[in-house]
């Protein structure tokens, strides 16, 4: 990353880089952000008291967006390989920004349905499709830490968007704002992507086969790993505060705090927790003390279940958020660089929209199992997710090597089109 502009103080000052592309990638990331910190913050309280679903239909509706990203996140990694990077981002930026005010029309379940999955499935594909651009534009050596800020900046613009939704919703007569200023971001983000670069579409030549990322079990395997890693979402954001107001004595103001004091330390320390995880080696052993902070912060949550009084009980739970947002900026950080490192030039947009996976496959899977097993178990119930972790941290490193060995030992595009990846 260049360096900051010298009159702007403070954090911010340190966040906008000196030349235009970083600043217009950080502006997209800034829109986008926002735009869906609007919608999300405010989606069940529009759909709800607006349109008159049920909670339980908003998150049958999200459930099935997230389902969605499972295909799209690789499907548009693939598509980014075949197609010119920034013609693809704008289409896709554009049509959840539709998507975002078609919401407006909305009056009845099935329409939510259907009109949630295809918005999911498009949105999971920008990740994918703008790193693919992301690493056509900006040297290998500076990837991670311009992703380190453009999460921290997502962080603050999603901020600024939950406060603009928790003003439409002090007004049933302002709901109707949500989906619309989230179009209207979104649809900003779009404009913002006709100003960067066009990265150059694939060779016809190199063309992968397809699904080779899925089909490469060296890198699955570093994939699955990173999913159980980034199990410190689950854990903070659903496990936590479940296990604070049913198993432990704290008082429940406190649960939103922890959730307050997560996105301020995202904001604070990402970039800086980003350091050294610009290679494959790096990125695995930052993996790896994400996992000894996801293990520690279990102890200290299991410690909740023999000791009830209040004031250890909040101390316990409080120093499990803060560890769990050390492993959250480490783990953010180590998925950048291994996802870059791990993905040959041919099929960059399909090795990184199958890295994305890891996240997509979290969010189903991780808050159902983790609350039920901490909730059913207690002590023993995190213990095991300590356990876990442990593992997971030990494994990640031979694992990383593994497939990055295998990557270097492809010496040619056609070997990969041939065999469908090394496994």
């Amino acid at each position: 990353m260049a360096g900051s502009t010298g009159n702007t103080p403070g954090l911010l000052g340190r966040l906008i880089p000196a030349d235009a592309l970083r600043r217009r990638l950080l502006a997209i990331r800034f829109a986008e952000a926002t735009g869906k910190g609007v919608f999300l913050s405010g989606s069940i309280v529009y759909f709800t008291l607006h349109v008159g679903l049920t909670a339980a239909e908003v998150g049958i509706g999200l459930s099935l967006a997230g389902f969605a990203g499972l295909l799209s996140s690789v499907l548009f990694g693939m598509i980014a390989d075949r197609m010119r990077k920034r013609t693809l981002l704008f289409l896709l930026f554009a049509a959840v920004a539709v998507g975002f005010g078609l919401y407006s029309a909305v009056d009845d379940a099935i329409q939510f349905y259907v009109l949630v999955t295809l918005v999911g499935f498009l949105d999971y594909g920008i990740g994918p499709t703008e790193n693919a651009l992301l690493a056509t534009v900006i040297p290998e050596g500076e990837r991670v830490r311009l992703n380190a800020t453009m999460r921290t900046v997502f962080n603050v613009g999603f901020s600024a968007g939950i406060g603009v939704a928790a003003a439409a919703a002090l007004s049933t007569r302002l709901l109707v704002l949500i989906p619309a200023v989230a179009a209207v971001l979104l649809g900003l983000a779009a404009l913002l992507v006709t100003r960067l670069p066009e990265g150059p579409p694939g060779d016809p030549e190199q063309r992968p086969r397809p699904f080779g990322a899925v089909r490469d079990l060296r890198f699955l395997g570093v994939v699955g790993l990173s999913t159980v890693l980034a199990s410190h979402i689950s854990l903070l954001m659903v496990v936590l505060p479940l296990w604070a107001l049913e198993r432990a004595a704290v008082r429940p103001f406190l649960v939103p705090l922890l959730l307050v004091v997560n996105t301020v330390f995202v904001i604070l320390f990402q970039v800086r927790a980003s350091k050294g995880a610009e290679t494959v080696a790096g990125a695995a052993a930052t993996a790896r003390r994400a996992g000894l902070w996801i293990a520690a912060g279990c102890a200290a949550a299991s410690v909740t279940a023999l000791w009830h009084a209040t004031a250890p009980a909040t101390a316990a739970i409080v120093v499990t958020a803060l560890m769990l947002s050390v492993a959250e900026v480490m783990q953010s950080a180590s998925a950048w660089g291994l996802a870059f490192g791990l993905a040959p030039k041919h099929a960059e947009g399909e090795y990184l929209g199958a890295f994305d996976l890891h996240v997509a496959t979290q969010n189903i899977a991780g808050p159902a199992l983790f609350s039920g097993l901490v909730i059913s178990a207690g002590f023993w119930g995190w213990i095991a997710i300590a356990g876990l972790m442990l593992a997971a941290a030990a494994l990640i490193g031979p694992a990383a090597r593994r497939s990055a060995d295998a990557m270097a030992g492809t010496a040619r595009p056609e070997a990969v089109m041939d065999t469908g990846g090394a496994v």
